[in-house]
């Protein structure tokens, strides 16, 4: 247990993590959800926001910091 405790503070020990395979997207430690829907995310982080466009965005799993999107992933921005 005490790898595995190891690991994943080292993996979220940082502003954020995004993470993307396959046909699904993970963001963990965002601010806010801006837009969601079908074709569009647009996430609020500390220092940016993330635009993600794509098809048949289907959100998976969605906590206070953390989101997992499942869909074809088009185009990625960061914007300032």
């Amino acid at each position: 247990m005490h790898l595995y405790k190891t690991v994943k503070s080292f993996l979220f020990d940082q502003d954020y993590f995004i993470d993307i395979w396959d046909q699904y997207l993970h963001v963990y430690e965002f601010i806010d959800v801006l837009t969601l829907n079908e074709n569009e995310i647009n996430l609020q982080l500390e220092k940016f926001k993330l635009l993600v466009k794509g098809d048949d965005f289907r959100v998976l799993k969605l906590t206070k910091n953390e989101i997992l999107v499942s869909g074809k992933i088009l185009e990625m921005r960061f914007i300032c």
